[in-house]
């Protein structure tokens, strides 16, 4: 327990405290953005709604860029550190370093959900629940789940100059024809089936529904858990590939 502990300090200085990109990136340009959409570009007062709906919008982009581009170069980094090997020459193994990691991955997309959360009930003056709350951070951690599962995938990149290009392809792009900035109504009309099949749609939408009371579509649940079992089947199969080959990776 101790070294699990003494794990979670280590990671939380490193991941959060003093990791700069994740405090812009992750979280003041996601914040940067809401009070745009929201409080600047809009004439007169924007609906709650609306706000509702982007909050969602930024909490899901947030969980995104945190996924593909923070804990993508942090696993390439500790890899090719070799990190991953030196822990699991010590006593307790490379286990503490990937429940470690695993809990502060969720706990950093909390954070996001606080921050936009604040701004929307202090400058929008929006009104959720403590159960409506509740419903919102849970989503939002498991719809998580697909960008950190292909964040772990794109880790296994070799390069990191690589891995930035490959994030960047993926990220915005994702973002933008899934309706993340603005509504997939103003995207071309061929373009639009392609948003939808995003992990990143299925995630805006249920998160979405949760926030405004709208009627949940099952089919962005089982979008979401369609993802995740892909994901997850590809993240495993590459391992076992790189742990034949003795490629940074070491078992947990």
């Amino acid at each position: 327990m101790k070294t699990v502990l003494a794990q979670l300090k280590f990671d939380s200085r490193r991941l959060i405290l003093r990791n700069f990109s994740f405090q812009f990136f992750s979280i003041l340009m996601p914040a940067g953005f809401y009070l745009l959409f929201t409080k600047v570009m809009v004439s007169g007062t924007a609906s709650e709604r609306f706000s509702l709906q982007y909050m969602a919008s930024m909490i899901v982009y947030s969980g995104t860029i945190n996924g593909l581009f923070g804990i993508a170069a942090i696993l390439m980094h500790d890899r090719e550190k070799g990190l991953l090997q030196w822990y699991q020459l010590t006593p307790s193994g490379v286990q503490p370093y990937y429940l470690s990691m695993g809990f502060w991955s969720m706990a950093m997309n909390g954070i996001a959900i606080m921050v936009l959360g604040t701004l929307a009930v202090v400058v929008n003056q929006v009104s959720l629940t403590g159960s409506q709350w509740l419903a919102v951070a849970g989503v939002a951690l498991i719809g998580q789940l697909p960008t950190l599962l292909l964040g772990v995938l794109i880790s296994f990149i070799n390069r990191p100059e690589t891995l930035s290009v490959v994030s960047n392809l993926i990220t915005f792009p994702m973002a933008i024809i899934s309706g993340l900035w603005w509504p997939m109504s103003m995207l071309p009309s061929w373009l639009q089936p392609i948003g939808k099949l995003m992990p990143t749609y299925f995630v805006n939408n249920w998160l979405g529904a949760v926030a405004t009371h709208a009627t949940l579509e099952t089919t962005n649940v089982i979008g979401v858990g369609a993802w995740i079992g892909i994901l997850l089947i590809l993240v495993i199969g590459t391992t076992r590939q790189l742990l034949k080959r003795g490629d940074g990776i070491v078992k947990a």
